[in-house]
């Protein structure tokens, strides 16, 4: 989300640069002026991933850019893409000043980020058919729905498909690198208090040409990690949907 809410503001967003270093506690992430607490990336991260730019940092899920980022950007432009896109950013109705308060944890989906499957798999689905943004129904039919909404322009969902196929073929996610159909998602790990973190996967497929694809979002409660437990979730899933003919 803290990508498309740049994308929208300024596609030249796309080259900013971050750096993501080792902390004094021996974990990568960054020190946010401003800001005391320490932004920290995965404890699986074990190197820094030094100074890298939007693909770098969704290939390999940097914490420390996308926290940059949010702050660079601002609460509104994160306030707004939330909005649109029925993700709640934070519990109150003052929703600006609190999201301004936690910047940077909001920028890579904690503190208050509250967001159900259906949403992130409408995201996915916007990324995949050019920054379409389309209402979402439970129901049994494969045409698409009428109404639809213009979320980011062309050029710049079709950036961030680029982006989430690198995921798969390099990054967090290429546990489904050699899947026979081309996938492209987002891994992400929830975490909650006292409790193992909650495993994400959100993407679709197949990338590239297409006539038919399926967009999908996985959650698995305290699993862990995203790459490593959601993910061949989601391999399977768009095996099933192959056999039954919903991609092409």
């Amino acid at each position: 989300m803290t990508a498309s809410a740049a994308l929208r503001q300024d596609p030249d967003l796309c080259k900013t640069r971050f750096t993501c270093v080792r902390l004094p506690d021996g974990r990568v992430g960054a020190n946010i002026q401003g800001w005391n607490r320490p932004i920290r990336d995965d404890v699986l991260d074990t190197h820094p991933h030094g100074t890298i730019d939007m693909h770098d940092a969704l290939v390999h899920s940097c914490n420390a850019y996308f926290a940059r980022l949010a702050v660079k950007l601002g609460a509104e432009p994160l306030v707004d893409a939330g909005k649109r896109l029925g993700i709640s950013l934070t519990p109150s109705a003052s929703a600006s000043r609190r999201v301004r308060d936690t910047l940077p944890q909001v920028g890579y989906g904690q503190a208050d980020v509250v967001a159900t499957p259906l949403r992130m798999a409408r995201v996915a689905a916007a990324v995949a058919s050019d920054g379409v943004l389309r209402e979402t129904y439970w129901k049994d039919t494969s045409s698409p729905p009428s109404n639809a909404d213009r979320f980011l322009q062309p050029d710049a969902a079709r950036l961030l498909s680029a982006y989430m196929r690198d995921v798969v073929v390099s990054g967090t996610g290429r546990s489904l690198r050699h899947h026979p159909w081309r996938i492209a998602g987002k891994t992400g790990t929830a975490e909650i208090s006292g409790h193992p973190s909650h495993a994400w996967f959100v993407g679709f497929a197949p990338y590239g040409s297409a006539t038919r694809r399926i967009a999908f979002a996985i959650i698995l409660e305290h699993a862990g990690y995203g790459g490593a437990s959601a993910a061949p979730v989601a391999g399977e899933i768009v095996s099933a949907a192959a056999l039954a003919g919903l991609i092409q």
